[in-house]
């Protein structure tokens, strides 16, 4: 029996998450809730450092075209593997996370 979807419970109708999605994209989170998702699998192949520099490349961009230097939460399946903030300088800061 398949698993069932995952709601979300964000207002701005985000998708649902199935176990097998979630096991394989990274996905990114900000206050307001999702902000983003990375296949792991071919052809975007994301590993953690790749979304890391994705999401720090994106941290300031607003208006539609960034993450509005809100801290992100990165999870790969029911894991925390990454958190970006600002730091005192205002650039992003990559904290992750490793077994």
């Amino acid at each position: 029996m398949p698993d069932a979807p995952i709601p979300l419970g964000d207002a701005r109708g985000d998708p649902r998450e199935s176990t097998e999605f979630r096991r394989t994209h990274f996905r990114a989170f900000d206050e307001n809730g999702f902000a983003g998702s990375f296949a792991t699998e071919p052809p975007e192949g994301a590993t953690l450092a790749s979304v890391s520099a994705a999401l720090c490349d994106r941290f300031h961009g607003t208006g539609g075209t960034g993450y509005e230097s809100k801290d992100l939460v990165v999870l790969l399946g029911p894991r925390i593997v990454a958190v970006v903030r600002a730091g005192r300088d205002g650039r992003p800061v990559v904290t992750t996370f490793s077994d």
